[in-house]
């Protein structure tokens, strides 16, 4: 059996010399990495040496869920597992109650697991739940517009929580050295760190140092590529046309992706490849694509079922605002795409302006048919005159999103 390190036992040492720049990647590529690339090598089955304290950082919750089951295979035997596996969530992640847990000894193991979720201190109001079984909010058809990587976390500390964040940005930084070779700690956070983050800069400075995973929200492209790399692992096959409908159909959200991708490989049959028609068929719809849909209901000027589609949506638990926001979003990516066209652009270009691949980008040019430039003007001053009414309370959302509907389907 293993020596293990108790309280009075040594402390992971600090790097001499100063911590490494954050983009760097060590010989053991423990820098900086993505989550792809950690999955490789924490799923194998070799015995390769672990880092003692990981920090796992980005919105797609689908891997923090895959790494943390990975390190935990990997970390604790199952026969053990009450006494050497504890999991702190977000408001009861405290720093003394995690400390207390990461000092533990090991009970007959070398190691012993401790994982800290978005603990409040560092996150704030939480966004979405990180669970081994699920993972966050889809990021909409493309997970581009309007986002800005590197904004969450410490980040946001001048603005929310001001200088307490800060300071307990640091606190927790500092407390990465006191993890004791006995312990391994994953620090798993649902938002993007920037680079300058002290948190990151004390897992650069630690020997060996922190295991850094970035975990980056899907974009439609990637997210096809995936659907296709799972469906093999999952044992069947999946036809590029039908993936690319899958991701429209579905959206983004990883876990929602490999939920649907399991009910089509059962659905379809051993031995079959799914189709475009199978998606059609038996894959869920996002909310994204409903409103798609709904958008396109109202370019056809089938004003009724497009506010039978919005009142299955409000029906099914959908925000009335969420959908507002949607559709103003919609309205906004078709006006932008006849402009360009009009501009005589290629579907490269919009391609690249849109951050959209072009399956999704032909999808916005057949709409952006169904209407002139002076329509998509009138429908956007007509929306944000709707928001402002929902936000001073004259209006409810889900009425203003019918009388909408209702305007600019039946009469352009």
């Amino acid at each position: 059996m293993a020596v293990r390190a108790g309280r009075g036992g040594p402390r992971r040492r600090r790097r001499t010399g100063g911590p490494r720049h954050i983009g760097e990647v060590d010989l053991r590529g423990r820098i900086l990495r993505s989550a792809e690339a950690a999955l490789v090598s924490l799923e194998k089955d070799d015995p390769g040496t672990l880092a003692g304290v990981f920090i796992i950082h980005g919105p797609e919750t689908y891997y923090h869920s895959r790494l943390i089951r990975a390190i935990r295979r990997r970390t604790v035997e199952p026969a053990f597992e009450a006494f050497n596996y504890t999991v702190f969530e977000h408001g009861g992640a405290s720093l003394d109650a995690v400390r207390s847990a990461v000092l533990t000894p090991p009970v007959m193991a070398p190691h012993r697991l401790v994982v800290v979720r978005d603990p409040e201190e560092l996150v704030g109001e939480r966004r979405g739940g990180t669970t081994e079984t699920g993972g966050g909010a889809g990021s909409g058809q493309d997970g581009q517009d309007g986002e800005e990587p590197g904004r969450g976390g410490d980040a946001a500390a001048g603005s929310s929580g001001g200088s307490s964040r800060a300071e307990a940005v640091r606190r927790w930084a500092s407390f990465l050295g006191e993890v004791p070779p006995g312990c391994r700690l994953v620090l798993s956070l649902s938002r993007d760190l920037p680079a300058s983050s002290p948190l990151l800069k004390a897992g650069a400075g630690l020997e060996p140092p922190a295991d850094v995973i970035r975990c980056f929200p899907a974009t439609a492209r990637s997210a096809e590529v995936w659907v296709r790399k799972l469906a093999g692992e999952l044992g069947g096959s999946i036809d590029p046309d039908a993936s690319q409908a899958l991701v429209m159909r579905s959206g983004q959200d990883l876990a929602v992706l490999e939920r649907e991708l399991e009910k089509l490989i059962t659905y379809v049959g051993p031995g079959n490849r799914i189709r475009a028609e199978d998606v059609a068929s038996a894959a869920t719809a996002s909310a994204e694509a409903n409103v798609f849909e709904l958008v396109d209901l109202v370019g056809h000027r089938r004003s009724h079922d497009a506010v039978a589609k919005l009142r299955r949506l409000l029906e099914q638990g959908e925000p009335a605002l969420r959908l507002m926001a949607m559709v103003v979003r919609q309205v906004r990516l078709v006006f932008i795409t006849r402009e360009m066209v009009e501009g005589g652009a290629e579907v490269r270009e919009i391609e690249k302006r849109l951050k959209l691949p072009t399956w999704v980008v032909r999808g916005y040019l057949s709409q952006a048919r169904n209407f002139d430039r002076a329509q998509l003007i009138e429908m956007m001053r007509s929306l944000a005159a709707m928001d402002l009414e929902v936000k001073s309370g004259r209006r409810e959302p889900e009425a203003a999103l019918e009388l909408f509907i209702l305007r600019y389907g039946s009469r352009l």
